[in-house]
């Protein structure tokens, strides 16, 4: 049975859909208080703007302190859901994860080790075009973003991970009967997500249509692999290597990164295309690689 149809191994009667959905909401908005209680007890008349807060809040708490903040509800989410599918959903902790007996780690550090070599490419291509950037490593400061990064990130990429290709993924699948159908929706969904992100106010809504297109690639490679190995390796090593290696003031990561880029982001067009690209290039190594034959009639997406 591919992962995707793992609905079928537990209890998802709409009573428990529903208290698992206010269960993850809940855990999001009680690790969202942590940041508003810290401003309010600290810096009580500091007033959140729509536009630039998180800058601002990361030069009032320090970013360490604020990349903390930002990354909790994250992490209480990943607990949240990890228990209401086993607890609630009564499916096996693996089937979580995998349809494989056990969790592959190696598809996990191949895909990580991939998409982190090609992540410093794009970000060395960047800076060789633009130029403007500065290298400002604070030894004391990034080994506590290391340690933060090394924690924090791979909960809040293996939440997100869990909702869209997990639950989302296969709860559309169970509803529609489609498997295409399924990764379209919870492809645009995960794009949806990011709406609020600074940088879209600053480059534009049409930086949306990337982070959809990587929610659909993703769901193909969940599909096709039948598990979230590769893709919880790919997003952890997105936002881990993103958050360490670089930063700039109008994104949503705010962190104490080895380069700071000054470069006004622009229209994003260029950096979008070429992204895109090296997203397209990876998933063809993975389709060499464990010969998932997407590109033939008999293994397509039409069902």
């Amino acid at each position: 049975m591919n992962y995707i149809d793992f609905w079928s191994k537990g209890r998802f009667e709409v009573s428990r859909i529903l208290l698992t959905l206010f269960l993850i909401f809940s855990a999001y908005f009680v690790g969202s208080l942590f940041l508003s209680i810290d401003l309010a007890i600290n810096h009580p008349n500091f007033t959140v703007l729509s536009d630039g807060s998180f800058k601002e809040i990361a030069l009032l708490l320090g970013k360490n302190r604020f990349f903390l903040l930002m990354m909790l509800p994250f992490s209480l989410v990943f607990f949240t859901l990890l228990i209401c599918l086993t607890k609630i959903h009564k499916l096996p902790l693996i089937a979580v994860f995998t349809s494989r007996k056990t969790f592959d780690w190696k598809r996990f550090f191949i895909a990580f080790t991939w998409w982190s070599f090609m992540v410093v490419a794009f970000t060395s291509i960047e800076l060789l075009l633009h130029k403007n950037f500065q290298l400002v490593f604070n030894a004391q400061k990034f080994f506590t973003l290391f340690l933060l990064s090394i924690i924090l990130l791979p909960l809040q990429t293996s939440s997100e991970e869990l909702i869209f290709r997990g639950y989302i993924l296969q709860g559309i699948k169970k509803r529609t009967g489609s498997i295409l159908t399924s990764i379209l929706i919870s492809g645009l969904m995960f794009g949806m997500m990011h709406i609020s992100n600074p940088e879209i106010a600053k480059i534009g809504y049409h930086i949306l249509i990337y982070y959809i297109i990587v929610g659909v690639v993703l769901g193909v490679i969940v599909y096709y692999d039948s598990g979230l190995e590769l893709s919880l390796g790919f997003h952890a090593a997105n936002n881990l290597i993103t958050a360490l290696l670089i930063t700039a003031d109008w994104q949503a990561f705010q962190t104490d990164a080895i380069i700071v880029d000054s470069n006004p982001p622009g229209n994003g067009i260029f950096s979008m295309l070429l992204a895109l690209s090296m997203l397209f290039a990876f998933f063809l190594l993975l389709n060499k690689k464990y010969n998932w034959k997407v590109f033939t009639k008999k293994e397509g997406l039409s069902e």
